[in-house]
């Protein structure tokens, strides 16, 4: 079985969805014939993430005269006879591909017409012509096949992480710092978090870079320590230290079907974890277990648990805290493959093919 992931955007970058795309990939390759197909770039993406596997890689420009889809396509269009299925999260090029004979695979990420009308039959097409869909939370998949009353082979797969590590056992006797990892963006919920811990006794850590990085400094508080861009390996010892972590997200489209990478990372760290209670994370998180909720956006709601977490006993902490630790180690992108593998000898066992 040989399969092409698609990713028609510049390789490399340090967007989530491409360290998803890139982790996926690699670690497809361990198990299937597996093609990376990307925008065309100078750089070696396997040193630039520092990852080793046998992935191949199959780089197509977009570039002419102007960048274009059009140019991608076509050079995409002569690798179709190369490949089984084509694992796809790009609805026009999903489109494109089934529209010349494609077996694809189309992952779900969010409902994209709630915020662009005009894609709304894109989608329908999709949902309806793909030859099965994966889905990066059980939320996403309700909605959608609510929505597009799609019945086409499918399963939930969520995302992951490679910060494997064992079981971290944390002094909670004292908790004196709250860690925020993301972007700046403002659904991310930084200015929310800013505003509600400012003039608190915790010290509030915010790793990360962007635009608006300057207007946060100026609604900052004293208690507040801005540590800028971190590696990979540098967020991993971080959160093996840290013991309180934070997902601040306020109400959007987004995060209705958004499950944060940043989640799973926090979890195989055995931190303790306080997030917004969307959908996508109470399927992971179960309050006071392991982990705490609180009301997306409600200051009052967000005080009063960690003021909770704060006066737990160290006990209680270490037992969520391993609890934690217990469901976040479900979520590897080893384990991520797996399942895209075990799907596909699923679809190929519907359609009576032969699985390789």
């Amino acid at each position: 079985m040989k399969i092409a992931y698609i990713y028609p955007e510049k390789l490399p970058s340090k967007k989530a969805r491409t360290i998803s795309v890139i982790n996926t990939s690699c670690e497809l390759s361990k198990i299937i014939d597996t093609t990376l197909v990307y925008e065309k770039s100078g750089e070696n993406i396997l040193d630039f993430y520092g990852l080793k596997c046998d992935l191949s890689l199959k780089p197509l420009s977009k570039k002419f005269l102007i960048r274009s889809n059009k140019i991608f396509n076509f050079n995409l269009k002569k690798e179709i006879q190369n490949y089984d299925y084509f694992y796809v999260r790009h609805l026009k090029i999903a489109k494109f591909l089934i529209k010349n004979g494609a077996k694809v695979i189309f992952e779900a990420h969010e409902i994209f017409s709630n915020t662009n009308k005009k894609i709304k039959d894109i989608e329908k097409f999709v949902y309806k012509n793909s030859l099965a869909l994966t889905f990066i939370n059980q939320s996403l998949q309700e909605e959608i096949n609510k929505y597009f009353k799609t019945t086409k082979f499918q399963k939930v797969i969520h995302n992951g992480t490679n910060f494997t590590t064992e079981y971290i056992k944390k002094d909670f006797s004292k908790i004196e710092e709250i860690y925020y990892i993301g972007s700046f963006q403002k659904w991310k919920g930084v200015d929310f978090l800013i505003g509600a811990v400012k003039n608190l006794d915790i010290k509030l850590k915010i790793i990360g870079d962007g635009e608006r990085k300057e207007e946060l400094q100026q609604k900052a508080g004293k208690n507040m320590e801005f540590l800028g861009f971190k590696t990979h390996d540098e967020i991993k010892k971080i959160l093996k230290k840290s013991k309180l972590t934070v997902i601040p997200n306020i109400s959007s489209s987004y995060n209705n079907f958004s499950t944060p990478i940043k989640l799973y990372e926090y979890l195989m760290t055995s931190n303790i974890v306080l997030s917004s209670g969307f959908k996508p994370i109470k399927e992971i998180i179960r309050d006071g277990e392991n982990g705490f909720l609180f009301k997306a956006g409600d200051k009052k709601d967000f005080l009063n648990k960690l003021n909770y977490i704060l006066n737990l006993d160290k006990e209680r902490l270490e037992i969520i805290s391993k609890n934690a630790y217990e469901m976040g180690k479900q979520f590897t992108w080893e384990n991520r493959a797996k399942e895209i593998v075990q799907f596909m000898k699923e679809l190929n066992a519907k359609n009576n093919l032969p699985s390789s």
